[in-house]
């Protein structure tokens, strides 16, 4: 077996989390649902434990907004799926969210619209906690990465 192989802990026809331990960081496979934010920072923050609580705090924020993000503009059937990955590269944490979404728009300036002051917080969030954030397009699907350096 490899050791760098991702290690899958829960069956992948219960629609909950699959979980998979990487070296360094985890994986996550969670169904695009209203409550993914909270099964991802509930998973992540024990998959994490060993990091400084710091760390761990600002990464699992971070998985929230992105996940909350992919949830509401990234998903388009019950059926589909966000993937969160975090690893440690080097003296940085990376952290890619990748949903079924099909581009990316800034959403920045929803935050002085009236309609939308109660939302869009998520990435202006990302922006203030990380060192860089960008957004690809990977096998069909959004990613939305950011790293976070040592200190």
């Amino acid at each position: 077996m490899n050791a760098d192989a991702p290690v899958t802990r829960n069956s992948s026809t219960d629609r909950g989390p699959r979980e998979a331990t990487l070296p360094g960081g985890v994986e996550l496979t969670l169904p695009a649902s209203p409550g993914a934010p909270m099964l991802a920072r509930r998973a992540a923050a024990d998959a994490l434990a060993a990091w400084t609580v710091e760390r761990r705090e600002i990464v699992v924020l971070v998985i929230s907004e992105l996940v909350t993000n992919a949830v509401r503009h990234g998903s388009t059937s019950p059926a589909d799926e966000v993937k969160v990955i975090v690893r440690r590269r080097g003296r940085a944490t990376r952290i890619e969210v990748r949903d079924h979404g099909t581009g990316y728009r800034t959403l920045h300036a929803s935050r002085t619209d009236p309609a939308h002051a109660r939302s869009g917080w998520g990435l202006p969030i990302v922006e203030e906690l990380t060192d860089r954030w960008g957004v690809e397009a990977h096998e069909g699907r959004t990613v939305v990465w950011c790293e976070i350096d040592d200190v």
